[in-house]
């Protein structure tokens, strides 16, 4: 899957802390990375469309200083993407039950998206560092680029990373909105000693979350993608965790559970460290993967770089969902219908700070992993 969105903002973050405990680091302006509609009319697969969305990007358009906008050829491109492949009869969800739908969906995490500039070395940090196994692994020329897929057990049951890597593209701004990737692991200590074996880049030792009693430790990935190990017993998802910072908190909560269905599974506010956080799933945090948004006191916006993508979502109808996500008051950014070429319905939102979701029809997912 694919992606990317929002706006740049200049900042200083340097007292505010967020839910790792670390202080954040000022930030530099950078420059937004939008969507490149450049899709094909060949079969492809659902991730390679879904990646013409936004993650195989024109290199030209990855270090914008202002948000770019689709040219004329990308717009008619978008367009038709859908004109003509979109049912005229579509399911409908009456509005005032648009919420009760969304609750009874039957959701999941499938999978969070970013972008790398050395393939080929990062998935040897995951595999060897983390003890993820490498599920995929596509080169497509003819478009420039080549994704990895990777997690700790098959895509159908386990949420997973994917990693893609624009040729000639070798260096990434993460920005300040993105926090961390999460790992559950039986020992920190232990993990953090074979990390540091093989060369492996830790920022933070490990030791109790500050204003907690979790263990945890802070590493770095190839590109600088931050990792917090968490010390928990065994469980069936050690993926278990995206971090994202937000400024405003509350309405974030209310977008997530009303039109993304999910629950608010815990709030935890630590007015020594000034930050407050919310751990949002489809079901109990220690099975689940879960999105942890984070609010630090007084930061309204972030800049969310060109790095980080986006997360997948599964839903039993994209028509629905997107109705829902509107009656919510969400933002669609791509209307619900099949991809190009395939028959892959999906549809993409953006959350009240431009935070990028795409859902993705359940059964489409199912056939696609066939």
């Amino acid at each position: 899957m694919p992606s990317s969105p929002a706006s740049s903002i200049q900042l200083s973050l340097s007292s505010s802390f967020d839910a790792t405990g670390l202080s954040s680091s000022s930030p530099s302006t950078s420059a937004i990375h939008r969507l490149s509609f450049s899709l094909s009319s060949h079969c492809l697969s659902r991730r390679l469309s879904l990646f013409h969305l936004g993650t195989a990007v024109s290199q030209s358009h990855l270090f914008r200083s202002k948000p770019y906008e689709l040219s004329r050829e990308e717009s008619n491109i978008l367009e038709a993407s859908t004109a003509g492949n979109v049912p005229q009869m579509v399911p409908t969800v009456a509005s005032e039950n648009a919420f009760n739908w969304t609750k009874n969906d039957k959701r999941t995490l499938l999978h969070v998206v970013y972008r790398v500039g050395d393939l080929d070395k990062t998935i040897k940090f995951y595999t060897e560092c983390l003890g993820m196994k490498l599920l995929r692994k596509r080169d497509v020329p003819e478009e420039r680029y080549s994704n990895a897929f990777l997690g700790y057990g098959p895509e159908d049951s386990h949420f997973s990373v994917e990693l893609t890597y624009n040729y000639g593209v070798d260096k990434y701004d993460i920005g300040t909105g993105f926090g961390h990737f999460g790992i559950a692991v039986d020992d920190v200590v232990k993990m953090v000693d074979l990390i540091k074996a093989k060369g492996g880049k830790v920022t933070r030792e490990p030791g109790p979350v500050k204003g907690g009693s979790s263990i945890i430790a802070c590493i770095e990935d190839p590109d600088g993608y931050t990792f917090e190990l968490l010390e928990r017993g065994p469980t069936p998802e050690p993926l278990c965790q995206v971090m994202l910072r937000v400024g405003d908190l509350d309405r974030s909560i209310n977008l997530y559970k009303k039109a993304f269905g999910m629950e608010l599974l815990r709030k935890r506010d630590n007015p020594d460290y000034k930050y407050t956080i919310a751990i949002m799933g489809y079901g109990p945090e220690d099975k689940n993967a879960v999105v942890e948004l984070t609010y630090n006191y007084g930061v309204t916006e972030y800049d969310k770089g060109n790095g980080y993508a986006q997360i997948a979502i599964g839903t039993d109808d994209v028509y629905k969902t997107a109705e829902a996500v509107k009656f919510c008051g969400g933002n669609i950014a791509r209307e619900p219908g099949p991809l190009p070429g395939i028959n892959t319905k999906i549809t993409v939102c953006l959350d009240p700070d431009g935070w990028k979701t795409v859902f993705v029809d359940n059964a489409d997912f199912l056939k696609e992993l066939e």
